[in-house]
């Protein structure tokens, strides 16, 4: 299939991507302003961003498993639909509980449907699923751009928070309907029996990739989600400009996913995704250590330039490493890193709650740390295995 067909899955997924990045944008510029708005701790309130990591993780599970038994189409659609209904809950949200049920459900509908999306592009990618995947999330970053100049504008009207939740429920129910317009192939042509599909994502390197899957998100948390927070009680900016500012990170992360999709065809994928990884690093020390606010966004951005094809590359290495069982490792991968953002928010509040914001930000550089390592490992690992 032609990846850049008019009906091909990759160009009708990039709406989609994009208000997906919208939509996790808003989360982190909110924070505050949720946290002040239900009087909350800091252990708390980052919930908002555990709740819907954790659901996310069980719809990957979930819609990896469900897509390469009974097809990708029919996922796709139940996880749209959820999606949608749990941002209109979310933005219609009264108080904390509901709130959490809104961000639960939609968590789960966007895993729900990012396992059997990201199998599918593999299936009409083939050999070039990281490019693919990488012209697919292309949109992501500007997406997640738009969100927190909008958060920080609604922050000063009485739609407050809230409103962001409206406009991404009403941005994701057009993209889904772009999405489910295209050609949908409804599984590999080659499957896998149980036994084999669950003996894919057990070995070591689906499970290092995962690992670097959660270090990544554990990047979009510090600079996507604490970063304003970071700004306002650490440097004294004001709320509502800190929550615009966390633009810089995603300004970043939206060219370094074009410059990923060029790099693709000329440098080997773990090349590609070592070098991102290892450029985030550095830059994520600066953001931690920085004592003025210019060089901390200067560094975020140039962070995200960095790390912008690392996702992408990952995960299209993950999903190619056994192509019979691509819905279901992909879902691991993903649930891997849903379930690791989890863990790693409430790490995060707790120690915001007792030392301070800057201490939980210091964790992005040392997750990251880690990834690397496991990348490295995933890389040695893969090539032994290819040589046998």
């Amino acid at each position: 299939m032609n990846i850049g067909g008019r009906r091909s899955v990759v160009p009708r997924s990039m709406p989609f991507y994009f208000t997906i990045g919208f939509l996790l944008a808003v989360p982190g510029p909110s924070l505050e302003a949720v946290r002040a708005d239900f009087d909350l701790t800091y252990l708390v309130v980052v919930l908002t961003l555990i709740v819907p990591a954790i659901s996310y993780a069980s719809g990957t599970i979930a819609g990896g498993l469900v897509a390469d038994r009974l097809g990708r189409r029919p996922t796709l659609t139940t996880g749209v639909t959820l999606l949608v209904i749990g941002l209109l809950v979310a933005g219609f949200s009264p108080a904390l509980g509901v709130l959490l049920l809104g961000s639960c459900l939609n968590g789960f509908g966007f895993g729900l449907t990012e396992a059997p999306l990201t199998a599918t592009v593999s299936d009409v990618a083939g050999d070039a699923t990281g490019r693919a995947m990488t012209i697919s999330q292309m949109p992501f970053g500007f997406g997640a751009l738009m969100a927190p100049p909008m958060v920080g504008a609604l922050l000063q009207t009485p739609v407050g928070w809230r409103g962001a939740y409206l406009a991404a429920a009403l941005l994701v129910g057009l993209a889904s309907v772009v999405l489910l317009s295209a050609r949908i192939p409804a599984a590999t042509s080659h499957r896998a029996s149980g036994e084999s599909r669950f003996s894919a994502i057990i070995r070591p390197v689906p499970v290092l990739l995962g690992a670097v899957v959660v270090g990544y998100f554990g990047m979009q948390l510090g600079l996507g989600g604490f970063l304003a927070a970071y700004l306002e009680t650490d440097h004294g900016v004001t709320r509502s400009v800190a929550a615009a500012l966390v633009a810089a990170f995603w300004v970043g992360l939206s060219l370094g996913r074009i410059i990923g999709a060029w790099l693709a065809l000329r440098v080997q994928a773990y090349n590609l995704a070592l070098g991102s990884l290892g450029l985030s690093l550095l830059c994520a020390v600066i953001v931690a250590g920085a004592p003025q606010p210019v060089a901390i966004l200067a560094a975020a951005s140039l962070s995200g330039l960095a790390a912008g094809p690392v996702f992408t590359t990952v995960v299209g290495i993950g999903v190619r490493y056994r192509p019979s069982a691509s819905g279901m490792i992909a879902g691991f991968m993903l649930a891997m890193g849903g379930t690791g953002f989890a863990g790693l928010s409430l790490l995060s509040g707790a120690v915001a709650d007792a030392l301070s914001v800057r201490a939980a930000v210091t964790l992005l550089p040392i997750t990251l740390g880690i990834a690397f390592l496991c990348l490295l490992l995933a890389r040695r690992l893969h090539t032994a295995e290819l040589r046998r």
